[in-house]
């Protein structure tokens, strides 16, 4: 009974995710999706991309609407090679029966493999047709509409961190100065040359890879899985690697303050949770507006800033350089994990080398915030928004030595990986917790609430 729900709730994932990376155990799900099994399902040419076609190839009136015409059989074929994979996904719930899961996994995949072929197919039948409505000016501006058509489909299949930014569409975005991206030209050209040569060697890979990755999903034969995966990663690190490249000749070509302005962008955009905003600089800001500053607190918060953005500059390139080196093992090492825990041994969770400096980042905004309301008077803390008004005096009830009310503070309970640190509430938080009674237990030094452990409220 347990085999046949299995097996059921398998076909089940199959036809709503409509993916192959959803049939799979989890192991297998991981090396699955990893191997593109999710474009299966997604048309490779939309509406939305007509005006790449008329932009790069410069389309005269006239072709416009036979290329849309044409875009919309490739999409209704596509649509119904789609429904007839489903129908005969559907039809195999009568053939599994007492099957060994690989054996059905086999059976699933099969009608994949099969429209593999066939999309690709629609796809190089539709680009030919295309190809046939074009002049001989627009066919030789073909290779760069191809180039370009692939910086589309590809670079937003990146799975590393700095994998997908596109270099190209950030310099026409930050509007430079003519004659600076005339100088630039050149670099940027080469780029484009590079990344193209890149996607497409990984674009080739995952598909030469294909069999032996459903092979090894069938049979569950997970190290031939991560073996293949490996392959794949290596081209993805090798379009990193030209990303980065590119990223920091560009900003050296460029002169320097914008140089700095293209770095900062490019870097925020390939690496974002390096670069996640902080509520720092808005609360400096709230914290200038007060009237009766001095001249000392306004010193103390330059001060304040200045060692905030050096250190933070620090750590956000130490989280950058940590994904560059870590992050390319960490899928294997994910995949293994799950494999030992489904072998029944016993895993620890692992923080990765990112996950603790992003940690650090969060300490500083903390210890940062500490800081900035240590400078104010409790009067002054108490005009800050989402700062309680009340116990203004100093040294009054609800206060500490930084003029922030005590009650707004609760610690949470320390860890292996970092010691207790303050977590503040907002007022709504604060007003619920009153209503509910929270607050007026006992709190022993153990942490016990009322006689119970203290869980903690996260």
């Amino acid at each position: 009974m347990f085999l046949r729900r299995t097996k059921s709730a398998l076909l089940a994932t199959a036809l709503s995710m409509g993916t192959a990376a959803g049939i799979a155990a989890p192991a297998s799900a991981q090396f699955g999706a990893q191997a593109g099994f999710a474009d299966s399902f997604r048309p490779e040419f939309l509406d939305r991309d007509m005006p790449l076609f008329v932009e790069i190839l410069k389309l005269e009136d006239w072709q416009r609407p036979i290329v849309e015409v044409l875009l919309q059989d490739y999409m209704i074929s596509y649509d119904a090679g789609v429904e007839n994979v489903k129908n005969r996904m559907r039809g195999l719930q009568s053939r599994m029966g007492n099957a060994r899961p690989d054996a059905v996994m086999e059976m699933i995949l099969e009608p994949l493999a099969a429209w593999d072929t066939a999309r690709a197919e629609l796809g190089r039948s539709f680009l030919n047709n295309v190809r046939a409505q074009l002049t001989g000016a627009q066919i030789d501006r073909w290779p760069r509409f191809e180039r370009t058509l692939r910086r589309e489909k590809e670079l937003p299949k990146g799975e590393l961190m700095g994998e997908s930014i596109d270099l190209f569409t950030l310099v026409r975005t930050l509007r430079f100065p003519y004659e600076i991206e005339e100088a630039i030209d050149p670099i940027v050209v080469e780029y484009e040359l590079a990344l193209d040569e890149a996607l497409a060697i990984r674009a080739a890979k995952i598909d030469s890879l294909q069999d032996e990755i459903k092979d090894a999903m069938a049979s569950m034969d997970f190290e031939a899985g991560l073996s293949a995966t490996d392959q794949i990663m290596a081209t993805r690190v090798q379009v990193r690697r030209v990303q980065d490249d590119f990223l920091s000749r560009i900003a050296e070509a460029l002169p320097a303050e914008f140089g700095e302005r293209f770095r900062a962008s490019a870097l925020a955009e390939g690496y974002p949770r390096a670069f996640r905003p902080t509520p720092i600089p808005r609360l400096l800001e709230s914290t200038r507006t007060i009237s009766d500053l001095t001249d000392e607190q306004r010193a103390q918060l330059d001060e304040i800033e200045i060692d905030y953005d050096l250190r933070l500059e620090n750590i956000e390139m130490r989280i950058v350089e940590a994904f560059r080196v870590h992050e390319p093992g960490e899928a294997r090492i994910k995949v293994q994990r799950m494999i030992d825990r489904r072998n029944g041994k016993k895993v620890e969770r692992v923080q990765s080398e990112a996950d603790r400096i992003v940690a650090e980042k969060s300490d500083l905004v903390d210890e940062t915030r500490r800081r900035i309301l240590a400078v104010l008077t409790p009067e002054q803390t108490g005009t800050l928004p989402g700062q309680s008004r009340s116990g203004n005096a100093a040294g009054g009830p609800g206060r500490d030595r930084g003029g922030v009310a005590n009650e707004k503070i609760r610690t949470l309970a320390p860890g292996k990986e970092h010691p207790a640190r303050p977590r503040f509430k907002s007022p709504d938080e604060l007003s619920k917790n009153r209503e509910r009674g929270v607050g007026a237990q006992s709190t022993s030094p153990s942490g016990d609430k009322g006689g119970k452990k203290d869980r903690g409220s996260d």
